[in-house]
């Protein structure tokens, strides 16, 4: 029986589509969310308590405040630092950084990343919805380090080492395992390794502000969906993923664990 050849492109128009709504919905809810962040003088909040807490270390080497030491207590936002110590590579600069930066090297990043891999159209919509996660575009407007973490594992995607710094935010720890089979990936590790040991008593004193705080484990998977951006991307990229839905399904199935049956007794 005849079938016109319609479906790749209804599947075309539909991924399109559904690119564009999820789109349509980022503008809107970036539309909506700056002018009351705004209100509230909390643009590039999370930028400048980064900043602040470089500019203290640097001036009074107090990284983790004395209340977080002493006992328990009610973590508050932007003023209580539960990073690790390692984090300071990327807040140190800030001190100096000029202000835009901090948004234009992610946004740059991320977008060659995409230019990069070149990803398939089934994983636009995807993308697209990622994107539009309510969390991530308040976390953009408020210069959350989500960015440069998403910048780390485009990194990790291409390179392999940048990876690594995926665990100055020990809660989105899976994406650091990015690229660790290759020898970059363990070379990066070392040195971050050795940078540790010279900051042995600010490990000690985050174990002691982590364990005191209130703060749960799971206190940022609400952050972790625009993550895998690129890391979708990375499975539909032109050179080596997958071409379509069907062929990632597939390969899903082809990483199943084989069932270990029980022997058959003889009758």
């Amino acid at each position: 029986m005849y079938r016109p050849a319609v479906a790749p492109n209804a599947g075309r128009i539909v991924a399109l589509t559904l690119t564009g709504v999820l789109l349509v919905v980022f503008v809107l809810e970036f539309a909506y969310l700056f002018p009351y962040i705004a209100s509230q003088d909390a643009v590039g909040t999370d930028h400048t308590f980064y900043r602040d807490v470089g500019q203290r270390w640097l001036d009074t080497g107090v990284y983790y405040l004395p209340r977080q030491l002493a006992g328990p207590y009610v973590v508050q936002p932007d003023v209580d630092v539960l990073y690790p110590p390692i984090a300071l590579i990327l807040f140190v600069p800030l001190v100096w950084m000029p202000y835009p930066l901090w948004w234009i090297v992610p946004g740059v990043v991320v977008g060659a990343t995409l230019w990069r891999l070149r990803p398939a159209l089934w994983t636009w919509p995807i993308m697209a919805a990622l994107f539009a996660w309510p969390r991530g575009v308040s976390n953009l407007i408020y210069g959350n380090s989500d960015m440069w973490i998403a910048t780390f594992i485009c990194g990790g995607l291409l390179l392999a080492w940048p990876a690594v710094l995926v665990l100055i935010k020990p809660s989105v720890l899976p994406f650091a395992l990015i690229g660790i089979r290759r020898r970059s990936w363990w070379i990066a590790a070392g040195l971050l390794a050795l940078l540790s040991l010279a900051m042995l008593q600010l490990w000690q004193d985050f174990v002691i502000a982590i364990r005191n705080s209130d703060a749960e484990w799971y206190y940022s998977l609400d952050d972790m969906p625009p993550l895998f951006i690129p890391v979708v991307a990375w499975l539909g990229r032109r050179d080596g993923g997958y071409a379509g839905l069907r062929q990632l399904g597939e390969g899903i199935r082809a990483l199943r664990l084989p069932v270990r049956r029980r022997p058959t007794t003889p009758a």
